[in-house]
């Protein structure tokens, strides 16, 4: 159906072994209260071998770890992409980082990295924090395009340094960085309508709120269950501001590939976000 366009998942995490993967699932999945299946297995080659699967080109690895240990994950994340083209790299960055994050900031694109992730509720720090403003005005002079986790996780709130309050201020004062919040803002209709109207810049991605996956819409409540109300918030907001992303392995990127393929949209819409707005605003060579 779509074999003249590149399709791309813009968010999966991905690690380093099969060993490290479970290990880091079954925390998350404790620490956040998720008591669904979850379907993948977060390893490179999982990740891929249902890529082949489904038909997906590219998968944008949207990975973050404990500030100890970030710079090494992000060239572990940096590393995997050039050894497997269809892996798109974003990097992280915390304030307790213990170095310049500006240079590290510079190096990571040297290598090859194309945007930003940040999960603050997560890595524990508000997006406003001083020591990334130096972060901020670099990407905003180069329009790099940064990913933020907005909302809850399954149906958890630890802090609120992902609700979509605490990054409006980053939004509105940098305005040439592309801005993806994830999970469709929380899912909260009215805030992605809203901000889509005032911030040219800024993007959502699908993951999690409209899945295809039966587990995720039985138990996660952000979930839009009806497709009607998934094609009145496109046509609203516009196909161009929205990204495909799964969320794998906590999403279902077959699932969720199938759901948007199916819905009552043109091949235009559809091929803009399954995948021409991710490569182009990551810089996808498709």
């Amino acid at each position: 159906m779509f074999e003249n366009i590149k399709t791309v998942d813009g968010h999966v995490h991905t690690f380093s072994s099969d060993e490290i993967a479970k290990k880091i699932i079954k925390s998350f999945n404790k620490v956040y209260s998720i008591d669904f299946n979850v379907p993948g297995e977060g390893t490179i080659e999982d990740l891929i071998q249902g890529m082949n699967l489904t038909g997906i080109d590219y998968s944008v690895m949207a990975n973050f770890a404990p500030p100890k240990i970030l710079d090494s994950n992000n060239m572990w994340t940096i590393e995997m992409s050039k050894l497997n083209q269809c892996l798109i790299p974003l990097v992280s960055f915390h304030p307790d980082m213990g170095e310049d994050i500006l240079p590290l900031l510079e190096k990571y694109i040297s290598e090859g990295a194309k945007g930003i992730k940040f999960h603050n509720m997560a890595q524990g720090f508000m997006p406003t924090h001083p020591a990334l403003e130096p972060l901020y005005d670099y990407c905003n002079q180069i329009a790099f395009p940064i990913e933020f986790h907005c909302g809850r996780v399954s149906n958890a709130r630890l802090n609120e340094f992902s609700d979509v309050e605490c990054i409006i201020p980053v939004i509105d004062k940098y305005q040439d960085i592309p801005i993806i919040l994830t999970h469709m803002a929380d899912g909260n209709i009215d805030d992605v309508i809203k901000l889509s109207k005032e911030y040219e810049n800024l993007y959502f991605d699908t993951s999690i709120v409209i899945s295809g996956y039966p587990d995720i819409l039985e138990t996660n409540e952000p979930s839009w269950l009806d497709d009607d109300v998934v094609v009145d918030v496109i046509n609203t907001i516009g196909a161009e501001r929205l990204l495909f992303g799964s969320d794998y392995p906590w999403g279902s990127p077959s699932h969720d590939f199938d759901r948007i393929a199916n819905l009552d949209l043109n091949y235009k819409e559809k091929s803009l976000i399954l995948g021409g707005n991710a490569i182009r605003i990551f810089g996808i060579s498709a």
